[in-house]
């Protein structure tokens, strides 16, 4: 991967990267502690996102709101440009106490309407695309360009009151496990409350998600279990609150995703 621009300053991130030969494995399924916004610039692929699978096209743009599992279906036979931004959740709180420019990532369903596609939103890609600010003027920049988008994506929100939320039963399998993900879940609850084989239920969320059942609970707990302690919870708070039935296992878990100890967090 070349990255051809890149920001960060705290927790504010953005990048312009491109894989001129990507390859599928090294876009494993993930999840942000920010809202992100994706640019689709060039190459071949599909995102899953919590369910749903969206094909994507040069200038597509997609919102993943914080803990919003994501997977890219990536092919190699093109090169792979994208432009992301991270940004915090209340950065701009002082402009926008009631969180309206926040509408589009945190007032729909898990896994809808994330989807900007090009075709229909021609004139979204054009405020983030080119985007290359002179040195010093990186963060001004990114943040005013967001600013313009999100009221943009807000406004078109408001307009689209209609909500489709994809139907079948992967994505129902998915809903499940969110409803219900600090509480005791296993594969065979899990079959038995749909009434499939555990191996048509490991195949349909794999399908949905890209990832394993567990794989996946345990990956959105441990995020929960983050923000908790970000916010003042004691670690064992924290785990026992995000459904981890076991101190030592949460310790070990948190230590390998997040590369710290939870009471570092804290």
């Amino acid at each position: 991967m070349t990255k051809l621009f890149s920001f960060q300053e705290g927790s504010l991130y953005c990048h312009r990267s491109l894989d001129e030969h990507p390859q599928p494995e090294a876009f494993p399924i993930h999840a942000h502690e920010t809202p992100e916004i994706y640019l689709f610039l060039s190459g071949h692929g599909e995102y899953l996102v919590e369910g749903s699978r969206y094909p994507l096209r040069p200038g597509d743009l997609l919102l993943m709101r914080p803990a919003e599992t994501h997977k890219l279906l990536i092919e190699p036979d093109e090169p792979y440009l994208r432009l992301a931004v991270h940004f915090a959740a209340d950065q701009f709180a002082a402009l926008d106490p009631e969180g309206q420019l926040l509408r589009p990532f945190f007032g729909r369903a898990l896994g809808a309407r994330n989807h900007y596609p090009a075709a229909q939103y021609p004139g979204l890609a054009g405020i983030l695309n080119g985007l290359d600010p002179a040195p010093g003027a990186e963060r001004l920049m990114i943040l005013s360009r967001v600013l313009v988008l999100l009221a943009e994506l807000s406004s078109l929100h408001s307009a689209d009151e209609k909500e489709t939320v994809p139907g079948g039963p992967a994505p129902e399998l998915v809903s499940y496990v969110n409803r219900h993900l600090f509480e005791p879940l296993s594969l065979g609850s899990v079959s038995r409350r749909f009434a499939l084989s555990m191996s048509q239920v490991s195949r349909l969320f794999k399908e949905a998600t890209g990832t394993s059942l567990w794989d996946y609970v345990s990956m959105k707990r441990l995020l929960s279990a983050r923000a908790r302690i970000l916010r003042g919870d004691s670690a064992q708070a924290a785990c026992l609150a995000c459904g981890f039935a076991d101190y030592s296992a949460f310790y070990r878990a948190y230590k390998k995703r997040f590369g710290r100890a939870p009471s570092d967090d804290r």
